[in-house]
């Protein structure tokens, strides 16, 4: 079986739950599907590194001036590039699968990854310009995972909402993203923002590359693993999953609102006008529909407190009453998803490295 590749969670709305679900299915593809799975929290709020990792990691990674947990956060990685390095550290100090309960390994967040995006919003501006360095520094993904992919059958990226120079660096080397979505008209919108951000800088790519190889040539043999050639084959979209709402009970009997029930027929109408254009091949507009996330309720806290995927909690954990009939509900659908996802990802995966 071919690797995987790389996939990013991503929406431009916050508050779907993008991060439970992250961390949720890495957990349950690297248990489940024999694989190994890295999760990269490349959101400089860290709540997935919050999630996965114990309270004394986490305190070791930040408590401090000094790093002594022995592991590597993103800010180490890209330390290079603030620094004015084009080129990344190609070792890197990862937490492994038995340091957390998800049983994956993880590449940390930092807040202070949030300090990079002048730099590459800058070198963004020089590549646009046909600049080499400016071309690796926006690749700076692209790095990374040359150096990483040969390790994991999965890679899996966690970002924040933002629009801005750190995503779009992120989506430049990933292979796929999907889309978290909540019953909204914001998550509508969204999606659309998404959409029309990701057709603007990937024709901006193509120029400044064409611009790039006219001022320096073919940098494929000295740069060809750094700077990727074709933004065609870049963030292509692998699905989305929709966020159930909470149903009103009258007279005992659960009913849909009627705003939602409008809403929820949009979608996939929407998904398809928007981000029709991106989906990855060979999939199509019926296959990027992977399901519809039940509402947790107070499993999500209770996850949160235990650093552990929803699907292992336990009693231990202080789970109790109706909180079993949840899971279990939770069971099913993180299972119809991961074997709807990994069916595309595999199938992608597949065309792409033909």
């Amino acid at each position: 079986m071919p690797a995987l590749g790389s996939l990013c969670f991503f929406n431009n709305k916050g508050g779907v739950g993008k991060t439970t679900l992250a961390c949720n299915i890495a957990s349950y593809l690297s248990e489940t599907q024999n694989i190994t799975v890295l999760l990269v929290d490349a959101d400089p709020q860290c709540n997935a590194t919050q999630l996965v990792l114990p309270d004394e990691t986490t305190e070791n990674l930040y408590g401090s001036t000094t790093n002594s947990s022995g592991i590597d956060s993103l800010k180490q990685v890209l330390l290079p590039l603030l620094r004015g390095d084009a080129s990344l550290e190609t070792s890197h100090k990862i937490a492994g699968p038995e340091s957390n309960r998800f049983g994956i390994s993880v590449l940390p967040g930092h807040p202070h990854v949030a300090l990079i995006e002048d730099r590459l919003s800058t070198n963004w501006s020089l590549f646009l310009g046909g600049d080499l360095g400016g071309a690796r520094v926006s690749n700076w993904n692209t790095q990374l995972l040359s150096h990483i992919k040969q390790q994991y059958d999965l890679v899996i990226y966690d970002v924040g909402p933002s629009l801005g120079a750190l995503n779009r660096s992120i989506l430049i080397g990933v292979d796929c993203f999907m889309a978290p979505m909540g019953c909204d008209i914001f998550s509508l919108i969204g999606i659309d923002n998404i959409a029309e951000w990701i057709k603007q800088w990937q024709n901006n790519y193509n120029d400044a590359y064409a611009r790039m190889k006219t001022m320096h040539g073919d940098v494929t043999k000295d740069f060809g693993k750094e700077i990727r050639p074709d933004a065609s084959k870049m963030a292509r979209f692998a699905g989305y999953t929709v966020q159930q709402y909470i149903t009103k009970t009258i007279r005992n009997e659960k009913r849909a609102t009627g705003a939602y029930e409008k809403i929820l027929a949009q979608i996939p109408e929407e998904i398809a006008r928007s981000l029709g254009q991106f989906i990855a091949a060979p999939l199509n507009n019926d296959d990027v529909h992977l399901g519809d996330v039940p509402h947790m309720f107070s499993l999500v806290p209770l996850a949160q407190t235990a650093h552990a995927p929803i699907h292992k909690l336990t009693r231990a954990d202080g789970l109790s009453g109706g909180q079993f009939q949840q899971q279990a509900q939770y069971k099913d659908f993180i299972k119809a998803l991961a074997e709807t996802l990994m069916k595309n990802l595999r199938r992608s995966a597949e065309l792409r490295n033909d």
